[in-house]
């Protein structure tokens, strides 16, 4: 394998980062690089030193921090730390014989450091108490970036802790080729779960031409992944929303895991899965009823942080916020976990900046949410009806209420609450940048 293809694994495998900080971390860590300077990459980049170094101390390694704990640390010198870690996981995964990163390499990153979690009670106590159930079910349903993958990583740890077995799997991993034929899918599923697992693949001795994708993947999980632990394991599913838009292939998938679910009601190996799946809406899939995983097993929605939550997270963050401070940050971006990290990484990193300066623009394309924000709006423009919905929301002083499609749509992008189908603006900064945005539509939005 190639060092920038090998990057561009380590980068997918812990789900780095937003589109400018993968950026520079695959460009800094580029093998012509590596004996450059900060300044010589980042005129490359086209962007000064500082926002270089920004970028990395961020979002990289605060990323990689899980999976490099060397990174843990106040000093300098965290570029050579990542060099000598890569290096010499590039050396290990060329052993692996098929291109890939081996396990023992780079382990499956838990996807938050779990000293920045901020616990929601009772939520994480009921988890922890499902999990013990055979067979257990847990569905995380909230937007982006409301913590989602930070609980299913809290949760995976601690069933580590317990002895038990776990698996995480992204579901945005995998190439769009190969999430729209089931049989291919499946067969990337069982080999990533196999190999975390370490056990020898054997698709070939499961994998019959006479049966169906689900069915072969069901016996091989049944008859071979979990007949050979005698340990539970818990398999984390994130993002499983990227299947959404691949309708035949999300009702086959699904479907098996509802049946999953079924059978250890009465199949001993069953019994010994539990399930911890997320997303951000599910509604408007349709799904029989009874083929459906998003109507059975305990569903965990994710409630906005507190002001106390909010100050616990700050502290956390190395912050001492005063109480104007948390209430014009929540003021801004409400309890939205995502949004609150982001002020407090900028503030971290920026040091002499006040909140309020950092606010100031927050609305903006310069702004801290500048990415995120646009993102969304590239999304929305995607999909006219939703343009004409968040008008309405937008232009709104009470709730406002939507076709049931296009509320869920709105929630799962995060940008409005909802209560059955009326919806609100989630907070004052998505109807300030939205509002000006969607007043100046069709003049070059």
């Amino acid at each position: 394998m190639l060092w920038d293809a090998f990057l561009k694994r380590v980068a997918d495998a812990h789900d780095l980062f937003e589109e400018d900080e993968r950026q520079a971390f695959l460009v800094r860590f580029n093998e012509r690089n590596l004996p450059r300077s900060d300044i010589q990459v980042a005129q490359d980049l086209n962007i000064s030193e500082v926002t270089l170094q920004r970028r990395l101390g961020k979002g990289v390694y605060t990323h990689l921090v899980t999976s490099c704990p060397q990174l843990n640390t106040d000093k300098k010198g965290k570029f050579k730390i990542v060099r000598d870690w890569l290096k010499k996981g590039y050396i290990l995964c060329q052993g692996d014989g098929k291109g890939g990163i081996k396990e023992t390499a780079f382990p499956h990153p838990s996807p938050i450091a779990n000293h920045l979690y901020v616990e929601r009670p009772p939520i994480e106590s009921r988890c922890h108490q499902t999990l013990l159930e055979p067979g257990a079910l847990i569905r995380i349903k909230a937007p982006r970036q409301m913590g989602k993958t930070e609980l299913m990583a809290k949760l995976l740890n601690s069933a580590q802790q317990q002895g038990y077995h776990r698996v995480y799997l992204n579901l945005c991993k995998p190439e769009e080729s190969v999430v729209q034929d089931l049989d291919q899918f499946l067969r990337w599923f069982c080999i990533s779960i196999s190999r975390q697992l370490q056990k020898p693949l054997q698709l070939q001795d499961y994998w019959d031409m006479d049966l169906s994708s689900n069915d072969n993947c069901s016996a091989y999980f049944q008859d071979y992944l979990l007949a050979q632990i005698d340990r539970p394991l818990v398999l984390g599913l994130d993002t499983v929303d990227r299947l959404f838009a691949h309708l035949p292939i999300a009702q086959d998938f699904f479907g098996m895991l509802r049946a999953w679910h079924e059978d250890s009601k009465i199949i001993d190996n069953w019994k010994k899965l539990r399930l911890i799946v997320s997303h951000s809406t599910e509604a408007y899939i349709p799904l029989d009823i009874n083929h459906s995983p998003f109507n059975v097993g305990v569903m965990i929605p994710l409630p906005e942080f507190t002001a106390e939550q909010v100050t616990e997270l700050a502290q956390k963050h190395g912050q001492v916020l005063s109480q104007a401070d948390i209430n014009l940050l929540m003021n801004w971006v409400g309890g939205h976990p995502g949004l609150i990290k982001k002020a407090l990484v900028e503030l971290q990193t920026l040091g002499t900046m006040t909140l309020t300066q950092l606010l100031n623009e927050a609305a903006t394309d310069s702004g801290i949410y500048g990415n995120y924000l646009r993102k969304i709006w590239q999304e929305l423009q995607e999909n006219p009806a939703l343009i004409t919905a968040l008008k309405k929301v937008v232009d709104a002083n009470n709730d406002v209420e939507l076709a049931s499609k296009l509320a869920y749509q709105l929630e799962s992008l995060g940008i409005v609450h909802l209560t059955r189908n009326k919806v609100t603006i989630r907070c004052e900064l998505y109807r300030d940048y939205f509002g000006y945005r969607l007043a100046n539509f069709g003049e070059g939005s």
